[in-house]
């Protein structure tokens, strides 16, 4: 600048000067705002892993809980299956022959481990298909109760004589149709059904049939 008080053209000092002030604040705004950026990608980064950790720690709940609800299954199945009374007939015999009759034995028990009630036992004899009808010997219902484990439970039934030697011969088919049914200690029915058939030349009862339906009780 000259002694009248203009500024010289060449002279590019105030010029400089009046320039780099806003140079600095334009790269310190600048340099602000790259901090505060990569502070909230740091947050957004911190907040989308801690809700995947979320996430995976309630999926990890779910299958932890899914898993004690699938062992308690298996074990309540475990246990409904073994205790429980499983009751069927050990044997079946021709007795004792007499003048009139024959004695026909029928030897149930109860296989399981726990023991069973409310047995019910309903015999029917057949010759060549057709139920016997002399003195009653058609149809049987006996009422056991009990069914203690590994305890004979012998039922006593008796045919004409004649039936037996028909049958013993050969020239008579004599089968005997069982339904018994009984409960649980947990109240749960239960029932066993099988046709034994008569082999005159083992003299033994052999299974012939059976059902798988009970009337609402499991088979």
């Amino acid at each position: 600048m000259d002694a009248d008080g203009k500024r010289d053209p060449r002279d590019t000092s105030a010029t400089s000067a009046s320039s780099v002030q806003p140079l600095e604040t334009e790269d310190q705004e600048d340099s602000l705002t790259v901090q505060e950026r990569s502070l909230i990608r740091r947050l957004s980064s911190a907040l989308r892993f801690a809700d995947f950790m979320a996430l995976l720690m309630v999926a990890a709940t779910g299958f932890s809980a899914f898993a004690t609800w699938q062992t308690a299954r298996v074990t309540n199945r475990l246990f409904t299956v073994a205790e429980r009374p499983y009751v069927g007939v050990e044997r079946i015999a021709f007795d004792v022959v007499d003048g009139s009759s024959v004695r026909l034995v029928i030897d149930t028990r109860n296989f399981g481990t726990v023991s069973g009630h409310s047995g019910v036992a309903h015999f029917r004899l057949l010759l060549d298909g057709k139920p016997l009808s002399d003195a009653g010997l058609g149809d049987t219902i006996v009422n056991i109760g009990i069914f203690t484990q590994t305890v004979s439970h012998t039922l006593n039934l008796f045919v004409a004589k004649d039936v037996y030697v028909q049958a013993r011969a050969g020239r008579s088919r004599f089968d005997v149709d069982m339904h018994i049914t009984y409960r649980g200690p947990d109240e749960r029915a239960f029932c066993y059904n099988e046709t034994m058939t008569y082999d005159s030349r083992a003299d033994a009862f052999d299974p012939s049939g059976g059902r798988g339906l009970c009337d609402g009780e499991t088979y």
